[in-house]
Parts: structure tokens; C-alpha cells; sequence
């Protein structure tokens, strides 16, 4: 059901299939949850390696962060200047990012290595 509703949404944004929406859910509340499925998700033939790899950039930029922000920085919330939700925002914008920034880069490695293969 989760790769069928969150396709649509995960393919053009990160370019991992919906089945990684699960993984993802996961890792906002445990790396290590999160490294899991998408590791059972590779085994299983679910994802290719590359897929795998924007999701390890996806879930390594700011996991640890997202923790400590809501764990232990929850005692300076009272004193923050901005909203609660900004600091978190920027994290998650930087995830995706990070992540597509992975994505271009294999992009950019695999059409080198075909160039090479031609040549």
C-alpha cells in the first residue's frame, strides 16, 4: 500500500520507489530502524543500489540532528526566538536536498562511465 500511495510522491522528488516511504518514516525515529528496512528492502530486490544510496544521504543528513533537536534541545524551547517548527524545516529541506544532490552526482558518475564504455 505504501509503495503504491507514496510512488508518485517519492519517485519525482528523491527518485526512490514509494516502498522507501516506510524506511523514511522510520529513520525520522531511529537510524537505525530506518537502515534496517531499506537494508531488507535491497536484500529483497525492492531497490537497486543507487536507490539505496540517495536514501543513506536522505537518512545520514540530519537524523541524529532531528533527535537531539527534539530530545535534548527541547529544554531551550522556551527561550527559542523563532518558531519551534523552523529549525526543523530547514532540516528536513537540507535532507532532501542532500539527497538530491546524491542523485545528480550518480547521474553525473554513470553518464561518465558510459561515455568511457563507448569510447
Amino acid at each position: 500500500a505504501a509503495q503504491k500511495m507514496l510512488s508518485p510522491l517519492l519517485r519525482p522528488i528523491l527518485g526512490i520507489p514509494g516502498a522507501c516511504g516506510l524506511g523514511i518514516i522510520a529513520s525520522f525515529q531511529s537510524t537505525d530502524a530506518g537502515a534496517g528496512l531499506i537494508k531488507a528492502m535491497y536484500n529483497e530486490g525492492l531497490i537497486d543500489e543507487d536507490e539505496k544510496t540517495v536514501f543513506a544521504m536522505f537518512q545520514l543528513s540530519g537524523d541524529g540532528t532531528i533527535t537531539n533537536y527534539f530530545s535534548s534541545g527541547a529544554a531551550l524551547f522556551t527561550i527559542l526566538t523563532v518558531p519551534i517548527g523552523l529549525p526543523f524545516a530547514v532540516i528536513l529541506v537540507f535532507k532532501f536536498f542532500g539527497a538530491n544532490l546524491m542523485r545528480m552526482y550518480i547521474k553525473y558518475d554513470s553518464a561518465k562511465s558510459s561515455k568511457k564504455e563507448v569510447a
